[in-house]
């Protein structure tokens, strides 16, 4: 399914011109564009808005995942307080973070420099399996999750 499918009631509902539109940068919330680009998912610098929603519109939905207050928390601090860029989930269950993306092996992921052992949060980050082909950015999960309450 397409953004345009996906996301087609909304911007129905919220413009009354083809691109008059705006998305807030969480990509929870469709309304009309009242020219504030700051707060736009679509605000890019060198590009006008309306060639970035085409490119959006035609794009592949992906359901936003789905971390606890918590999870994005510690994620947020790995990423703006350390170097630590990639979480992977071995074989074994045990949770790793990397500072240079690392390579998978036949039972692990590389033992490299910048590696920090995140077994304390294994109950954590169920969207992380050892079945992953490649390791998972940090930055790429918060920019695509959606932060939902839980009982933690």
């Amino acid at each position: 399914m397409l953004n345009a499918e996906r996301f087609k009631k909304e911007i129905l509902e919220n413009s009354n011109a083809v691109f008059d539109f705006s998305m807030s940068k969480d990509k929870h919330t469709i309304k009309k564009c009242l020219g504030v680009c700051d707060d736009c998912f679509f605000h890019e610098v060198g590009d006008h808005c309306s060639n970035i929603k085409v490119k959006w519109l035609l794009s592949e939905y992906k359901e936003p995942i789905k971390l606890t207050r918590f999870e994005h928390d510690v994620l947020k601090h790995l990423l703006e307080k350390t170097q630590y860029r990639f979480i992977v989930r071995e074989k074994s269950d045990n949770i790793y973070i990397y500072k240079r993306k690392p390579k998978k092996g036949l039972g692990a992921w590389d033992i490299s420099t910048g590696m920090q052992n995140l077994n304390i949060f294994v109950n954590l980050f169920p969207f992380i399996k050892w079945e992953d082909s490649e390791p998972t950015s940090i930055q790429d999960v918060l920019d695509k999750c959606e932060v939902v309450e839980s009982d933690l």
